[in-house]
């Protein structure tokens, strides 16, 4: 996890004909510890569309006892979330776990996130849910993306998504390396094709653990 306040990571997301979609550039703005040695890390995300439209949104970090937590608001639509962004959009988000150096073939624990989309009265206009569910580590492979090579955990598992009356289930699957965090993650529909996937592209700063 970084330790430098103006640590810069761009990441790209891409479709199924490698078409780019939209970038991700995380900058670390705050960076906190607990009375319980519980290190928070506060990340704004600028997010600029094909369309060259620019946005902004925040989420956290955190770690403990070489245990990173990630809140799976991560892994709402960012797009989608901001065609909302003229309303109160009300989040409540579990953290996945991640293990400093898992052990290939561990389950990891569940996690799920719920947005609920409020109308101006308060009352829930619709809400988006994802679960993450068998969650795996797969095994450790060597990914090169544009920002280098990275010998990289794999974590698979199965997400879970709801939208208003609508259910979806795809495949995730997700390269994390040390020191550095996510490398690269691929979407898949139930039949195996490709929805669309997301790799880090540059680091402005070297990561050091805390």
């Amino acid at each position: 996890m970084p330790s430098k306040r103006n640590f810069k990571v761009w990441y790209v997301n891409y479709d199924k004909k490698n078409r780019k979609t939209y970038t991700e550039v995380w900058q670390l703005v705050g960076k906190t510890q607990d009375e319980r040695d519980k290190i928070r890390y506060n990340i704004e995300s600028e997010i600029t569309t094909v369309k060259q439209d620019t946005f902004y949104q925040y989420f956290h970090f955190s770690s403990k006892d070489s245990i990173f937590y990630i809140g799976v608001d991560k892994y709402l639509d960012p797009i989608k979330l901001n065609s909302y962004k003229k309303m109160e959009v009300k989040i409540d988000a579990d953290s996945i776990v991640l293990p400093f150096k898992p052990f290939i073939g561990e389950m990891l624990p569940e996690a799920s996130c719920k947005a609920d989309i409020l109308r101006g009265t308060g009352s829930v206009l619709m809400s988006m849910t994802v679960l993450l569910v068998n969650r795996k580590v797969d095994g450790v492979e060597n990914i090169e993306t544009p920002a280098g090579k990275f010998k990289c955990y794999k974590i698979s598992s199965d997400k879970i998504s709801y939208s208003g009356i609508s259910r979806n289930k795809t495949k995730l699957i997700e390269w994390y390396a040390i020191n550095v965090g996510l490398v690269r993650i691929e979407e898949y529909h139930r039949n195996g094709k490709l929805i669309s996937y997301k790799q880090l592209e540059n680091i402005a700063e070297d990561f050091f653990l805390p």
